[in-house]
């Protein structure tokens, strides 16, 4: 309640919603004479994300290491800035839970994307062959601060939109040659 100027149990409400607005994929391909290109991309749209390793990280209440954005935090009256100053123990509940670490996770990702070249061949014995290479986790783009919006720490209703910090999906690169007898 802001009228009593108090802050405690009556001003709790409920933030952010771990359910996105959408949430898709598209696929597009095209073809030029033996060359093919096809890639994937992954969206989520409108769904808010509780950042732990975020608030783990910029809480500066224990001598565990922080990130650097800690060296903003506030230090002297009159400054401004939006990390609070840190104090062993956190005795202020600075770092509580709180909208500070609810952030957007809407993201467009590059899955996947492959090309491939089939050879132009007159051999009796083939029937084809193709060189193909192919890539994953390309690029995101998103605003989140966390190391990757697209994370699923558990399979439980419970567990989603947290992120616990665990390792982003990492990019992978293949080549191949297939070969049709």
């Amino acid at each position: 309640n802001a009228s009593d100027k108090v802050i405690d149990e009556n001003d709790k409400v409920v933030i952010g919603n771990s359910n996105p607005d959408f949430y898709g994929a598209i696929h597009a391909g095209i073809r030029f004479m033996n060359l093919n290109l096809k890639a994937i991309f992954n969206y989520s749209y409108g769904n808010e994300v509780y950042n732990y390793m975020r608030s783990q990280l910029e809480s500066g209440s224990t001598f565990n290491n922080q990130s650097v954005a800690i060296t903003n935090r506030w230090i002297t009256e009159g400054q401004k800035t939006i990390i609070p100053n840190s104090v062993f123990g956190d005795p202020k509940g600075n770092n509580r839970f709180s909208d500070r670490w609810i952030e957007d996770g809407s993201y467009l990702r590059l899955k996947s994307l492959e090309i491939s070249y089939e050879l132009p061949l007159n051999v009796s014995f083939l029937q084809g062959v193709t060189v193909w290479a192919s890539a994953n986790n390309l690029w995101t783009l998103t605003k989140y601060l966390g190391v990757d919006p697209e994370f699923a720490p558990y399979n439980q209703l419970l567990y989603q939109g947290i992120d616990t910090g665990l390792l982003p999906q990492s990019k992978s690169y293949f080549t191949g040659i297939k070969i049709y007898l």
